[in-house]
């Protein structure tokens, strides 16, 4: 990609910007306040707002979280729980076998509608499972969801997801942990 844009008669370097904005986010991130960061780079600070509006992805509300084949369900639902996911989806292999063999094709189509329907309600979709499901994910939603790639497509096995980087994750989105509150999880035995 070239490095160079000519706007009018100025030139404008591409690496610079990028450059420029980690730098502003960088000290956004670290704590400085919007003046305070504009101050640095002789902006106004409605500039560092707007772009703080113009990348944000996520500000706060509620999530809901999506997991298959997943070996650590315990554990996952327990961190969800702790940063106060809304909706929780867990299924291991054999859940999710089970739940597709004992479903003829209508009530899997409104199984999955309602499904997408609850997730679309949500601020945000967190989703642990393969490669493929998050771009199948982004197309229901009609948004990009987050998440970890648990493996390449397909999967046929259970995958322990890193509660870690699911935490980060979940932090990033709503902040600290929160005290313990109710879970909506929808398994296959209860629909």
């Amino acid at each position: 990609m070239n490095d160079l844009w000519h706007v009018g008669d100025k030139v404008l370097s591409r690496e610079r910007l990028l450059q420029t904005l980690d730098e502003m986010l960088g000290l956004r991130q670290a704590g400085f306040s919007q003046q305070a960061t504009a101050d640095k780079f002789s902006v106004d600070r409605s500039f560092v707002s707007r772009l703080e509006a113009i990348a944000e992805v996520h500000k706060g509300g509620r999530i809901g979280l999506v997991g298959f084949p997943v070996a650590n369900r315990d554990a996952v639902r327990q961190t969800a729980e702790e940063y106060g996911v809304e909706f929780v989806l867990l299924l291991s292999e054999a859940e999710r076998q089970a739940y597709l063999g004992a479903r003829s094709g209508m009530e899997l189509l409104h199984d999955v509608l309602g499904t997408v329907a609850r997730l679309r309600s949500l601020d945000h979709v967190v989703m642990l499972a393969s490669d493929r499901w998050f771009s199948i994910a982004n197309g229901l939603l009609g948004r990009e969801v987050s998440g970890i790639r648990i493996g390449t497509s397909p999967i046929s096995e259970d995958r322990e997801v890193p509660i870690g980087a699911l935490a980060d994750l979940l932090r990033s989105l709503g902040g600290a942990p929160r005290a313990r509150r109710g879970v909506s999880e929808r398994s296959p035995a209860s629909r």
